[in-house]
């Protein structure tokens, strides 16, 4: 990982200052660490993250100009990226899945764009993005340089090493923010606080070992011998011995045993949990990532689609524009237009009678094309099926006026020239 600064923190080198960055804040340090990770052995909490995170990666990224009547996409190099490799170890799909699973992990997600300086005719610099890395370091340490406006960041790594970064060349993401509002996810010391549900994980696992404790005892004692006579060691052995045996060749299952003996059954009953308490102790951890029992299960409708799509999906879109608008665009191509636009499909979790009322509509308005009707239901494009179609039962809103003047014109019998005029 230290190889993709490698080239970007020698122009920083002079700013390395760790006597600063344990100073900041007046002498407070606001250290962002890993807190509870005991809770990611559950298989509830890491269903819940993977969940978020596979839907996450359907997102489609896309560098455009939005002039505010319109948005027009860029064929540009974060567009490039993008497309299929943000960076070359990674996948789309693969990053955006990496964002999710640390920024729900940790905290905080800090991400690094890798760029060159190319220069325009004008012998203006611009930065041209080569890759864009998902970081995961140990430790996070953030803060203003005394006497500017800047701040950095410095990393503690697995290995012990630190690196330090200006703040204006990472994208930050975060979860659960807490009141500290510089610091943002996590408590007010920006460390991830599990307690909570670190307490409702353990009343589920001591649940799960109580029933796999009592299935265990149950396959090994199943009664008591009694003999009720004095006998040695080596007596009391032989007569449970001859009792096995006993019961090992009986056809009918059906034992004698005679005065000095006497078998007491074990009743092990494996003791059953309450639906309604494993549901309340399942739901209790699912609310924290905002996720029903219906969608983690994959047994899901159109609404509960959306609902998922409005507590999870919708928000992480909202810090991707923002954060990688910010970050990846100067104040100067900002303020031409320039942003970052996350793209989600939601038609795909319809119903097919909820695809085919859609498809109608769209179709006869002109929103869709016949190609993009067909992809709501997996079929490829055809030739001629960028075409847009509309009802002559629609009318453009722009003469709806002059078709009803017209009518009513009719009515009245007028015979002049009432018919509504196109317009140039």
């Amino acid at each position: 990982m230290l190889k993709f600064f490698q080239n970007i923190l020698t122009k920083y080198k002079s700013h390395r200052n760790d006597q600063l960055m344990t100073s900041i804040y007046t002498g407070n340090q606001a250290v962002m660490n890993r807190f509870g990770r005991d809770i990611y052995l559950s298989d509830l909490v890491n269903n819940c993250i993977n969940r978020i995170a596979k839907e996450a990666g359907k997102i489609k990224i896309v560098s455009v100009v939005d002039t505010g009547d319109k948005v027009q996409p860029q064929n540009d190099d974060i567009s490039r990226l993008f497309r299929f490799q943000p960076n070359p170890l990674q996948t789309t799909k693969d990053f955006l899945e990496s964002l999710e699973w640390l920024k729900l992990k940790t905290r905080h997600c800090w991400i690094f764009p890798e760029w060159t300086e190319i220069y325009d005719t004008k012998g203006v610099a611009h930065r041209y993005y080569t890759a864009i890395y998902p970081l995961n370091p140990a430790s996070v340490e953030m803060g203003p340089i005394e006497g500017t406006n800047d701040w950095y960041v410095k990393f503690w790594w697995h290995d012990g090493t630190t690196d330090t970064v200006p703040l204006a060349d990472l994208i930050h993401l975060c979860w659960r923010r807490g009141t500290n509002t510089i610091l943002c996810g996590g408590d007010d010391l920006g460390m991830a606080d599990d307690r909570d549900t670190l307490q409702t994980l353990s009343v589920l696992d001591t649940a799960k070992q109580g029933v796999a404790k009592s299935i265990t005892n149950a396959l090994l004692v199943r009664g008591v011998l009694i003999n009720k006579t004095a006998i040695s060691q080596r007596e009391l052995q032989k007569s449970m011995e001859n009792f096995e045996d006993r019961i090992h060749v009986s056809k009918s299952g059906v034992i004698a045993m005679d005065l000095t003996g006497e078998y007491v059954p074990i009743d092990n009953a494996v003791p059953v949990i309450p639906e309604t308490t494993l549901n309340f102790l399942k739901s209790d951890v699912r609310e924290k990532y905002g996720i029903s029992e219906a969608v983690l299960s994959g047994d899901y409708n159109g609404d509960q689609q959306d609902a998922f799509y409005q507590s999870c999906i919708e928000e992480t879109i909202v810090e991707i524009e923002q954060a990688f608008s910010a970050a990846l665009f100067t104040p100067r191509e900002q303020d031409v237009g320039h942003r970052v636009r996350c793209y989600y499909n939601q038609l795909s979790h319809l119903s097919t009678n909820g695809k085919i009322e859609l498809a109608k509509i769209a179709h006869d308005t002109g929103v869709l094309t016949l190609n993009q009707v067909g992809a709501m239901f997996g079929m490829p494009p055809f030739e001629g099926g960028d075409r847009r179609l509309q009802s002559l039962n629609y009318v453009n809103m722009d003469k709806a006026d002059e078709y009803q003047l017209y009518l009513n014109s009719k009515k009245k019998g007028d015979t002049g020239d009432a018919q509504p005029k196109e317009k140039n």
